[in-house]
């Protein structure tokens, strides 16, 4: 291979993007750069690879076919004899020689550029699925996706609709063509889509540096500032519909569970766990004293999703003990003063309430007001006490939303001392951010070292030392 040094250059080639464009890879040394030849992209460009030669030898016999070379020095497909499946294999086998060039000191680019090609090949198979789709109707595709790709029914159901969405989003489907975003980002996209006409531009520029889970609340708030007060009975009405719970059992005996559900019910299900979850915690933490992760004690303590898994036992079959256990739903509404009523109505993470939601859990529920800074709930403890008051979790709940780490739920996460307590912070909520388990321990508290720091809206994020800094970090 031609110095292969150079695939994570500056593209001085083409592009890895769609099957109706040529993509050379001009010395696939270059793939991985500035885009000074090539992006590694959806699936309207055919794949030229340069001088495959130097993979395959002088007539690049890849499985017994001959792929010629043609005058550009590429492989053609064309020249294949009509054998695309052997072209195709000396495309793949030169895109891989590529990527098994960077060595074990870039190990991170390479898996960066993989990345990139998972991304085209989504596209690749969505845009092949919509045309399927197209020409012979979506159930014909969707037996198609399970008898070629061997998917179950349910899966290849999902990859026809997201197929026929991204057909209409045309910047996200380029996107990712191009492997700016991944499958999993244009799908959250698409479906925000079909809930309301979005801003594609928006989740778009917030996916280039968000994980998923990340990117599921960035989508999640752009769709209800999309829709604001539009229809929320309509589009509540609809999401009910879209309802569903299955459990099957496995190969191995293991059930596994799926579902959907509404954003109301999903929030009072996530209360329920989270709030059983707690319970188990604590009598796990009385059980096995956080030294038991010793591994030579047998007495291993259960991990966050073991104990979700348990409080869903419990809470479904109520332990054989009564009634389950009450829990408190977080709902924020905004005071007018001018109209001397509540306004704007919403879960702690953002997701809008119709007018009934609201009315009925009025009803139902034992009203905190979420009048923090009174005498009656004071949020700056100073040095008082060390853990963090129920009013001072709900004050966190509305403003973190979450994991300020990952995203994760709130009921996933417990209040963390910005300036450590032992270093003389306050239990204060200017002090105090909402952090999962595993951001806490394994992100924060670890040789890894993030630290939490302050956006210029306030907005609270994490930052890891070895990344170049967005925000100064907050520190005693």
């Amino acid at each position: 291979m031609t110095d292969p040094t150079l695939f994570a250059g500056s593209d001085t080639a083409g592009h890895l993007n769609s099957v109706r464009q040529s993509a050379p890879v001009a010395d696939p040394t270059h793939i991985a750069g500035s885009d000074a030849g090539g992006h590694l992209g959806g699936v309207r460009q055919s794949a030229r690879v340069t001088n495959p030669t130097h993979i395959a030898g002088s007539d690049a016999i890849v499985g017994g076919s001959a792929v010629s070379v043609c005058g550009c020095g590429g492989v053609s497909a064309s020249g294949a004899g009509g054998d695309v499946a052997g072209w195709l294999s000396a495309v793949l086998g030169v895109l891989r020689e590529g990527l098994d060039s960077l060595g074990a000191e870039r190990l991170d680019e390479r898996l960066g550029l993989v990345g990139r090609v998972e991304s085209a090949a989504a596209a690749l198979r969505a845009e092949t699925v919509a045309a399927i789709a197209g020409r012979r109707g979506e159930a014909e595709a969707t037996v198609a996706v399970r008898d070629r790709l061997r998917e179950s029914r349910s899966k290849a159901k999902r990859d026809v609709r997201l197929a026929g969405r991204l057909e209409w989003l045309p910047d996200t489907a380029e996107a990712l063509a191009a492997g700016a975003i991944t499958a999993r980002q244009a799908q959250m996209i698409a479906e925000a889509a079909e809930a309301t006409s979005i801003d594609e531009k928006t989740p778009l520029a917030a996916a280039a540096d968000q994980p998923a889970d990340r990117f599921g609340r960035t989508v999640r708030d752009h769709l209800n500032e999309r829709t604001a007060g539009e229809g929320l009975e309509q589009r509540r009405r609809r999401q009910r519909e879209r309802r569903e719970f299955s459990i099957r059992a496995q190969a191995d005996g293991m059930f596994r569970l799926s579902g959907w559900l509404d954003p109301l019910a999903g929030a009072r299900v996530q209360t329920a766990l989270g709030a059983e979850y707690r319970r188990l915690l604590k009598a796990e933490n009385h059980k096995n004293p956080k030294n038991s992760k010793n591994p030579k004690n047998p007495n291993k303590r259960a991990t966050t999703a073991q104990l979700y898994a348990d409080a869903l036992e419990s809470l479904a079959t109520r332990g054989g003990k009564g009634k389950a256990p009450r829990t408190s739903l977080v709902v924020v509404a905004d005071y007018d003063f001018v109209a001397n009523q509540l306004a704007n109505p919403r879960l702690y993470d953002g997701t809008p309430l119709a007018a009934d939601e609201f009315v009925r859990l009025a009803l139902e529920a034992d009203i905190l007001p979420a009048l923090f800074d009174t005498d009656g709930q004071p949020l700056w403890l100073g040095r008082a006490v060390r853990d963090a008051t129920d009013a001072q979790r709900i004050a966190l709940a509305v403003r973190d939303k979450g994991c300020v780490g990952c995203g994760a739920p709130n009921s996933y996460c417990e209040p963390h001392h910005i300036c450590n307590w032992k270093d003389g912070g306050p239990t204060d909520l200017d002090n105090l951010c909402l952090l999962c388990g595993h951001c806490h321990h394994k992100e924060i508290h670890s040789k890894r070292g993030a630290e939490i720091t302050r956006g210029p809206r306030g907005k609270l994020t994490m930052q890891y030392p070895d990344r170049k800094p967005q925000h100064i970090p907050l520190r005693c």
